[in-house]
């Protein structure tokens, strides 16, 4: 199993460059950039295609490889986030610094939970509208949800008022979130890391 997955690792991230390149290819046939759309163009678009979903079933089985061994999770995450523990000196440290980037990212996470629940905005009612004379309205809401639901709000309301600024939900797609919080976690042990580093020469 180890083998293979070494195997199957390699061919991963060796055929990575040639699957942007045909995703490329796909996207600009999509969007019709060829003139002259031949059969042999039609078939190779369909090569292109059964290519990206073998890939991404690849990409799949090695994040449930990832997730549920240990082995393969140690070997290929600890190439990315740059660990190294050659002796006990370093398992030490690097307990050390795991440790201060999770409580940072949990501490990130909490930030980003309680941003992704307020809600604040400010429109303007027509005079008819008014509040003891005020046009301007500032609305504070809080929101818990699950599962993501769309919005309906009355058209009347929304015909009647005119936003000034509101603030509903996170700016970053779930996707972003993700994302920088992936690099968050690789910087914040590096760095971590270098800084246990240095203050243990300090104290030699």
């Amino acid at each position: 199993m180890k083998r293979w997955d070494s195997i199957l690792l390699k061919v991963f991230l060796y055929g990575l460059p040639a699957v942007i390149i045909l995703a490329i290819f796909s996207y600009s046939y999509g969007l019709g950039k060829h003139s002259q759309i031949s059969d042999k163009l039609t078939l190779l678009n369909g090569f292109v295609g059964l290519t990206l979903a073998l890939w991404m079933l690849l990409l799949i089985y090695l994040n449930i490889r990832l997730m549920f061994s240990g082995s393969f999770r140690n070997k290929v995450l600890a190439r990315i986030t740059f660990i190294k523990e050659a002796d006990e000196r370093e398992v030490m440290l690097t307990g050390k610094a795991t440790k201060t980037t999770f409580l940072t990212s949990l501490a990130i996470l909490i930030f980003l939970f309680f941003l992704s629940c307020f809600q604040v905005s400010f429109y303007r009612v027509p005079p008819e509208k008014a509040i003891d004379g005020k046009t301007r309205v500032v609305s504070l809401n809080f929101g818990f949800n699950l599962l993501k639901a769309s919005r309906k709000g009355n058209p009347d309301e929304t015909m009647q008022k005119t936003d000034i600024f509101s603030y509903t939900r996170l700016p970053l797609s779930s996707t972003g979130v993700i994302l920088l919080l992936i690099l968050w976690q690789i910087i914040s042990y590096n760095f971590s890391m270098q800084r246990l580093i240095k203050d243990e020469h300090r104290l030699r």
